[in-house]
């Protein structure tokens, strides 16, 4: 199976490394409008082609996927002529500026019969998918609570909002873990003088099942940070992804009746435990994706992070930009079925 890449620039740079070192896939050709970077990238993987520009692409031989790492703002257009031409498709999040470009793509991608993958990348960590085994076989009591501190120490980008850089993977995972859509989200940021969307946002999601949300992005933090907690009323399992070896901890909380009978209940601090939670598998987040990508190409199955997704995921960051836009008011997060 023959890929190119679109774009070679700091995702670009990594999704090539993981594409070349896959058995049975051929990096056939790299594409970047800069010089520099196709210096390197001839430099760093010298049998693949090198194009300036996407056009080249379709009439280079014969292609039977492309992965696109550019700009968000060049997504659809991009995407879209990928599809036109009968390629399977992988894109860098997020998917497209809109909700509407979003559904166009799937739309095409259905009429093409061809594959169109979003890289959200953390649906295949083996961390994330150990949690939803347990939701599922119900070893955990429950979700009842989704909390999430992601943040960047300087690095922005300049082409997506703060929502649809790290926010997204947040709102991927929810959308991944709870299985249904949320009601309605409410944003709220610090002032950022100049700054079309604040870098540094809280924001809060519900669903018609009970289950609350509350996600801290920030891209000028401190310290990066990339480290989540689901519970339930008596347990939580924390996944810290800048955890060498231990990124996954379940918490349990006994609680013991307080004193005088008035119906509260205090945590036991003596008899809360924490153990590590192993990991069978602990194979690159990355490289899982792109097994993923590649079966639904020869098997023409749906990926967990298909268009569909993609358009759920822009209508509720549309819906989290109202909500900024409105002073953090409640906004329905009318996600796409």
């Amino acid at each position: 199976m023959r890929i190119a890449v679109i774009g070679f620039g700091y995702w670009g740079k990594i999704l090539s490394r993981c594409l070349s070192g896959v058995p049975g896939l051929d990096l056939s050709l790299i594409a970047d409008i800069d010089p520099v970077r196709r210096e390197e990238a001839r430099r760093r993987f010298p049998d693949a082609g090198l194009a300036t520009g996407p056009a080249e692409l379709w009439g280079s031989g014969p292609l039977d996927a492309v992965a696109i790492a550019t700009p968000a703002n060049t997504h659809y257009d991009l995407a879209r002529a990928a599809l036109d031409a009968g390629k399977h498709v992988w894109i860098e999040k997020p998917v497209a500026e809109t909700a509407d470009q979003a559904r166009a793509l799937v739309m095409l991608a259905q009429q093409r019969r061809r594959t169109l993958f979003i890289d959200h990348t953390f649906l295949y960590s083996d961390s994330i998918r150990l949690i939803k085994r347990m939701l599922v076989r119900r070893d955990f009591a429950g979700l009842c609570r989704y909390e999430s501190v992601r943040t960047n120490n300087g690095r922005s980008r300049q082409d997506a909002s703060i929502f649809h850089d790290l926010a997204i993977h947040d709102l991927a995972i929810l959308d991944f873990l709870v299985g249904e859509s949320p009601l309605a989200v409410s944003t709220r940021a610090l002032p950022a003088p100049g700054a079309a969307v604040p870098g540094d946002q809280h924001i809060m999601l519900s669903y018609a099942s009970g289950v609350r949300a509350d996600i801290r992005v920030n891209w000028s933090a401190a310290a990066k940070a990339r480290r989540i907690v689901v519970s339930s009323d008596r347990q939580a399992v924390e996944f810290d992804d800048l955890e060498q070896h231990h990124k996954v901890r379940l918490h349990e909380f006994p609680f013991a009746e307080a004193p005088g009978g008035d119906g509260f209940h205090d945590l036991d601090a003596d008899r809360h435990k924490a153990r590590v939670l192993p990991l069978h598998r602990q194979k690159e987040t990355l490289a899982n994706a792109v097994e993923c990508f590649l079966h639904c190409i020869r098997t023409g199955e749906r990926p967990v992070s298909d268009g569909w997704q993609g358009v759920r995921l822009a209508t509720i960051v549309e819906a989290c930009l109202s909500s900024g836009r409105a002073g953090g008011r409640w906004i329905p997060a009318m996600t796409a079925a």
